[in-house]
């Protein structure tokens, strides 16, 4: 998926506008970047922005006239990136807009933030589809909104073995702490290294600096190029001590804080008391240059839980020489690179970061990082402005993907036959990094079934269609494959066993007959129930949901689209997104692979918890017929590292019993110990071989 990345930081220089390819799904996102573009604001509208900095007067039709003239900016950077990238709009997937912030009120009653740049002109202008505005949700998550972009370097800039930080700076300062992911727990998150990260702004970055280059030169410099204007001037250790005083800096993170208290008022103040000291223009750049550097410094030894061996610097002030040395005075022992070292230019942060999380947002998933913001829990981020193209991709794309248009296959009935296959085959390798997002889930849902069955209980599909066919035919494999009971996984499909082979028109969309079905097989407490709907609407599975859950019974959902009913009525919820099909709606192609695949672990997950394997081999078989006895003396003689003639015996010995015979050779006990341990550890083979007789 291409996603285009814009962002305009504190600084309000201009936007940066990151092209990137981004395919896969944390831990395992890949992305690559296509194009980078800095396009600086017009001399007018940065004036305009400025004035709107200050409350006394930032008035309400200043700053709604703003708002669009920035989105149209915004519009401009993404058109002239796109065209550099020798694309055309019509290639580009969507759009992440951060918008410029304005105001932002971290914590407290007022807690709120303000970015402009409507989104609405972005999406008009391009035709693509917009996600913007994506600091509210944080906040109405009872976080501060900021950092977003600790999720984004959690996922691209932490490293296996060393700890870093991955340093941003532009008008305002932030770093996010990376531990190794190397040694990250089995209980770690889909993002990896993401689950003990952390973040927080620092202090002021670039903002003091630029502020107080713009009163040395009456408005000529915007910014310090190169540092060259510290490196003429002094510090001043005084004015330096007092800066640090700010109370901002020893206030405990989460903290974010912005314009409102390091801007124009703040800079005016320490201009005023350079001065008063006798300071040069220089000596009092180099103070700024210093302050950024020390509270940064300052912020690493007094809130991580250790230095980290590499501190990864991105944002405009990677390129203020004399801020850098700086840097790696104070932050030593630790290395000190720039980001572009790891293959992300030093500019491109922030707006691949936007990218990733609009790309995050488009497939449901959510882009916060609790731990840095303060939120109570992950939230999707951000607004879905549609694009103008005829495809109903545009509307409520994370709702009802599975009956979008893909563009790829818009023009099929004109491909060739390879191409017809080529595209098919291009499709279906994302469905398994699909189903690799619900890794969490579908573990929990293994769990959970798995100790439902050792109390007796049942694990019933219910589905219409397609959806409903696969679980019936996943219930059908369960006897032969692991000698289950008949009866322990149970199939139900919409318009009973007649739909199999044909459709049964209407039967998905009678809820009470979903409520009758399951009412009729005597779903109880100890059962699993499991709706199968790719749309995640279907009436029949959503009664029957209903129904085991007021019995009692577990409920599970397996759906490809997020945010569905099925969600709602489903205790745990696993939805492999998988995009738009190639044959619009035609859920038996990447929905119904999606779905065939998350049943093989789902069914077999718990087959292998209930001890129906001994390594990867089934041992739960009866020896019934030829074949089968053939089977279970190779099983036999494999697990056991035995001749073919001696598993034969073995297996004569123990009545054909083949779990009876692995455990009776590899514990060197007799077929009636071997029972017993058997019967103790509820089949395991494993744990009856490594358990004695006292501790069993």
């Amino acid at each position: 998926m291409r996603v285009l990345g814009l962002m305009s930081g504190t600084s309000a220089d201009g936007v940066d506008a990151a092209l990137v390819e981004l395919r896969g799904a944390p831990p395992h996102l890949c992305w690559k970047l296509l194009h980078l573009t800095s396009m600086p604001y017009p001399a007018d509208l940065r004036a305009e922005l400025f004035a709107c900095f200050r409350p006394e007067t930032g008035t309400v039709d200043r700053l709604c006239a703003l708002d669009v003239a920035l989105g149209r900016a915004f519009a401009d950077a993404a058109q002239a990136c796109i065209h550099a990238a020798g694309l055309q709009p019509s290639d580009v997937d969507l759009i992440g807009s951060h918008g410029q912030t304005l105001w932002h009120i971290p914590a407290g009653p007022r807690a709120s933030t303000l970015q402009l740049g409507e989104a609405a002109v972005i999406a008009e202008a391009t035709g693509i589809p917009v996600v913007s505005n994506f600091r509210a949700r944080d906040m109405a998550a009872g976080g501060q909104g900021a950092p977003l972009v600790a999720y984004v370097d959690a996922l691209l800039l932490s490293d296996a073995a060393l700890t870093r930080t991955a340093l941003n700076i532009g008008g305002i300062a932030n770093f996010t702490y990376l531990p190794p992911y190397g040694a990250s727990s089995a209980n770690t998150t889909d993002t990896g290294g993401a689950a003990r990260a952390f973040a927080f702004d620092t202090g002021p970055g670039n903002m003091l600096i630029d502020d107080a280059v713009r009163r040395l030169t009456d408005g000529a410099q915007s910014y310090d190029r190169d540092g060259a204007i510290a490196a003429r001037g002094q510090v001043h250790e005084g004015l330096l001590s007092e800066l640090m005083a700010h109370p901002y800096l020893a206030q405990r993170p989460p903290k974010t804080t912005g314009r409102e208290m390091f801007g124009a008022q703040f800079g005016a103040q320490v201009w005023a008391r350079g001065m008063a000291l006798g300071l040069s223009g220089e000596d009092i750049v180099a103070t700024l240059t210093m302050f950024t550097a020390a509270s940064i410094a300052q912020a690493h030894r007094a809130f991580l839980p250790r230095l980290p061996d590499e501190v990864i610097v991105s944002g405009g002030g990677a390129r203020n020489a004399t801020l850098m040395r700086f840097l790696a005075q104070v932050l030593t022992p630790a290395r000190v690179r720039l980001s572009d070292e790891l293959g992300m230019p030093a500019e491109a942060k922030e707006a691949i970061a936007f990218a990733v999380l609009a790309y995050e947002t488009w497939h449901g998933r959510p882009g916060n990082l609790p731990a840095a913001t303060g939120a109570r829990h992950p939230v999707v981020l951000g607004d879905i402005t549609p694009g103008r193209r005829d495809s109903a991709m545009q509307i409520a794309p994370v709702q009802q993907v599975t009956e979008a248009i893909n563009p790829k296959s818009r023009e099929i009935d004109r491909f060739s036959a390879l191409e017809i296959v080529d595209v098919i085959n291009e499709e279906d390798q994302r469905v398994a990094e699909a189903v690799a997002t619900q890794r969490e889930a579908l573990a929990r849902a293994i769990d959970a079934v798995a100790e439902r069955m050792r109390q007796g209980g049942r694990l019933i599909y219910v589905g219409a269609g397609t959806s409903g066919r696969l679980g019936v035919l996943d219930a059908s494999e369960m006897p032969p494959t692991y000698n289950a009971p008949p009866g322990q996984v149970i199939g139900l499909i919409a318009g009973g066993p007649a739909a199999l082979t044909r459709a049964i028109e209407g039967a998905e969309d009678d809820a009470e007959q979903g409520r009758a079905d399951i009412a009729a097989v005597g779903v109880g407490a100890h059962d699993c129930v499991m709706g199968i709907a790719a749309s995640g609407h279907t009436p029949y599975v959503l009664g029957a949901l209903a129904e085991a859950r007021a019995r009692g019974a577990l409920t599970l959902g397996l759906t490809c689209n997020a945010d569905t009913p099925l969600h709602r009525a489903a205790d745990i919820t696993i939805a492999p997104v998988v995009g738009p099909e190639v044959i619009s709606g035609s859920t038996r192609m990447k929905a119904g692979t999606a779905t065939k695949l998350v049943l093989n672990t789902l069914s077999t997950g718990v087959m292998v918890k209930l001890g129906k394997t001994f390594g990867n081999l089934m041992v739960d078989l009866q020896a019934t017929n030829n074949k089968l006895r053939a089977r279970a003396q190779r099983i036999v003689a494999q697990a056991c590292g035995i001749a073919p003639e001696a598993a034969a015996r073995l297996l004569a010995q123990c009545n054909g019993e083949v779990k009876t015979a692995i455990v009776s050779h590899l514990a060197q006990v007799t077929p009636e110990q071997a029972r017993a341990r058997l019967r103790k550890t509820d089949g395991v083979v494993r744990k009856a071989i490594e358990r004695g007789e006292g501790n069993l």
